[in-house]
């Protein structure tokens, strides 16, 4: 899809700016991550390039796993925003406002 196309180009790029030793910190997380590959993930990346389905469908239910990375999260960078309209828009606001919500429980 042109989501994932996009999220591997901007990993791509972040890529080159970091030394080689810094790599394995940032990574995409999409549907074809294979789940042996989530945990190693969640528990190393500093950088995760995803989409809105993903942080919905596998972040949030999971956030006891993910506690320790939603403590540490700083900053989320929506790409494309202006496109998120209607129903959908409302959607995605709705998910950043429970990432949210659980970020402060964490804190």
């Amino acid at each position: 899809s042109p989501t994932k196309a996009l999220a591997q180009d901007l990993l791509r790029s972040i890529r080159e700016f970091v030394p080689a030793k810094w790599h394995r910190l940032f990574h995409t997380f999409d549907g074809d991550v294979p789940h042996s590959v989530r945990g190693h993930l969640r528990d190393e990346a500093a950088m995760i390039l995803t989409n809105p389905d993903i942080i919905h469908c596998t972040l949030l239910p999971q956030h006891k796993a993910w506690g320790e990375w939603l403590t540490n999260l700083q900053y989320v960078v929506i790409d494309e925003a202006h496109m998120y309209r209607g129903v959908f828009g409302a959607h995605v606001a709705l998910v950043l406002r429970r990432l949210q919500r659980l970020c402060a429980l964490y804190k």
